[in-house]
């Protein structure tokens, strides 16, 4: 039996990073996205929505019912679970003063602004390190702090494409029926996400140093160094063989993405001994045999009308089974439906129930993986300066100067 303290950490376990304070002054996606990892874990996250009239999120959907709603957009309640939510106008003397009273009292600080207008609104590192000599600056921008396109403006879509991963796209089927299709982005930001996790190790790298005695250091995260640092392969097959890699040179002439009879499946034959297993899968018609697979740039044209022909007969989750069962590289595609509805997930726990005043319950996903002791949690985003009073006074400012700042425009 559990004594009643034990009992009480079940109930309330502790949390990996219950102890560190955040203030994020950053939107849309990538700094936001870093800003919700680190709360997941457990740290005290301030979202300062700069300027007031709150994140450009707010604008986007998915909005329940379609009806556009600040407080109800899926974009926003996703990337800010679990945090704080002031408001804060840099554009305003008063406001950067506030800024400058909030940093020195939080461990981290999350800002999404290029280098002249972190210089101009006092974000930069050096200004606020003279402040607080132990905190950690994390500037999450499109290309890094330094160089030429230090303070170029980027988006999602141009992150993407600066780190060269969009020049090979498209592929598979979509390319072998639109040869001549212009390169395409990934989709759902993939770029500004991945931007925000590698902000997020790089953060967490700071504070662990610090708890072993380091100061306060500056972390300078460039959105397309992220793209670059996982898609790599084909700079180093331009400096291994001199090869410029485009997407016809990444194209499987035989498989790829093929249609089935309820969506869609992937097949990847690389190997001899692949094809081999295919054919007898296919059940051994007379027009595939391992010679025909072998010059896929004679025979992959025709080889994949008729797999397309083969695979539209079936569904899916019978070819994935049937083809793992020989030994064919296949997988199906899911849709959103069927990940949601994953009896793999739910039986994980991924999805959590989160409720908010505005938007309502919904389950929202967790983080992908697990703590035994410290377990990550999910709370709701919150309301548009909801949380003015209660930071602000811890400040020093009373009831009616929280007042008084909102009617000067500072907050």
């Amino acid at each position: 039996m559990l004594a009643p303290m034990d009992t009480e950490r079940a109930h309330n376990p502790p949390q990996a990073l219950a102890r560190l304070r955040v203030l994020e002054v950053a939107e849309r996606v990538c700094g936001p996205y870093g800003g919700k990892l680190l709360a997941s874990l457990g740290a005290e996250v301030i979202k300062a929505e700069a300027p007031p009239e709150g994140d450009p999120s707010r604008r986007r959907g998915p909005f329940p019912g379609d009806i556009p709603h600040p407080e109800r957009s899926g974009t926003f309640l996703y990337l800010n679970t679990g945090k704080k939510g002031i408001t804060l106008n840099l554009a305003d003397l008063q406001g950067r003063v506030l800024l400058r009273e909030l940093a020195r009292r939080v461990d981290v600080l999350i800002h999404d602004q290029t280098p002249a207008r972190a210089a101009a609104w006092g974000l930069d590192a050096t200004s606020l390190l003279e402040h607080n000599p132990d905190l950690i600056v994390a500037a999450l921008t499109p290309f890094g702090s330094t160089g030429p396109y230090a303070d170029f403006r980027a988006y999602d879509l141009n992150i993407f494409h600066a780190g060269g991963e969009g020049y090979l796209l498209p592929n598979g089927l979509a390319l072998d029926t639109f040869p001549d299709r212009a390169p395409i982005v990934a989709g759902s930001q993939m770029g500004a996400y991945q931007g925000g996790l590698t902000a997020a190790v790089g953060i967490l790298a700071a504070v662990y140093a610090r708890r072993a005695g380091a100061s306060g250091q500056a972390i300078d995260a460039s959105g397309q160094e992220a793209q670059l640092a996982i898609g790599y392969i084909p700079i180093q097959r331009l400096e291994s063989e001199g090869v410029v890699e485009d997407r016809f040179a990444r194209f499987f002439r035989v498989g790829g993405v093929l249609p089935a009879q309820d969506g869609y499946v992937e097949l990847l034959t690389l190997e001899p001994r692949q094809w081999e297993n295919l054919i007898d899968f296919l059940g051994h018609p007379d027009w595939a045999t391992p010679e025909q697979f072998r010059d896929p740039g004679r025979y992959g044209p025709e080889l994949n009308r008729r797999l397309r022909e083969w695979f539209s007969q079936h569904p899916k989750a019978w070819l994935y089974h049937e083809g793992q069962a020989h030994g064919v590289p296949l997988a199906p595609y899911y849709t959103p439906a069927e990940v949601f509805h994953s009896a793999q997930q739910r039986a994980r726990g991924f999805y959590v129930a989160v409720d908010h005043p505005q938007a309502g319950g919904y389950d929202y996903p967790g983080l992908p993986f697990q703590c035994s002791e410290t377990p990550p949690q999910t709370g709701r985003a919150p309301l548009l300066g909801e949380h003015n009073r209660l930071i602000y006074q811890e400040l020093g400012y009373s009831p009616q100067d929280v007042v008084d700042l909102a009617r000067g425009g500072a907050i």
